[in-house]
Parts: structure tokens; C-alpha cells; sequence
């Protein structure tokens, strides 16, 4: 599965400039066709890894020697449980 990102530097999280008041970022940022890389206010928490129909959590600044946290039936979710594990 597939989900297309807004364009912008890896590991930067981008606002709308014209986003009303109370708006959500989008945390997340597509950097490879099965793999997104997760934000939280500007740095690098972790990465959701899409693995046939599981998505993969992962947590870590380095996709390299990021853990793995949760296998989750949606995306957003997978992306709710690297935001977490950064809290």
C-alpha cells in the first residue's frame, strides 16, 4: 500500500500556510515506496515499514538501528505508535 506524502525535506514536518487555527501537522513524510519516516516537531522519531498488508513501527532516529515497536493493521495507527513511543 501506498500513501502519498506532501512534499518537504525529510525529517521537517510541514504546515499548510494558510491551515486554520488547531490544524494537525502531518507527521509523516514518504521516503521510500514502503517506507515513512515519522516526525515530531521537526526531528526524526522513527519510521512505519509497510510489509504486505502489516505495518511495521519502528522507533528510532536511524532507520538503521530503529526497534521495532508495534505490528498494526492500519497506517495510522502504526504512525500513533511511534508518536508515542517518542513521548
Amino acid at each position: 500500500m501506498v500513501m502519498e506524502a506532501p512534499l518537504s525535506r525529510p525529517g521537517h514536518v510541514v504546515a499548510a500556510p494558510t491551515a486554520p487555527p488547531g490544524s494537525v501537522e502531518i507527521p509523516w513524510t514518504r521516503i521510500d515506496l514502503d517506507l515513512y519516516e515519522v516526525a515530531r516537531e521537526g526531528f526524526i522519531v522513527g519510521y512505519v515499514e509497510v510489509v504486505g498488508s502489516v505495518f511495521v513501527a519502528l522507533g528510532g532516529t536511524r532507520y538503521d538501528r530503529a526497534v521495532e515497536v508495534a505490528q498494526l493493521s492500519t497506517f495510522h495507527a502504526a504512525v500513533e505508535a511511534v508518536l508515542r513511543r517518542s513521548a
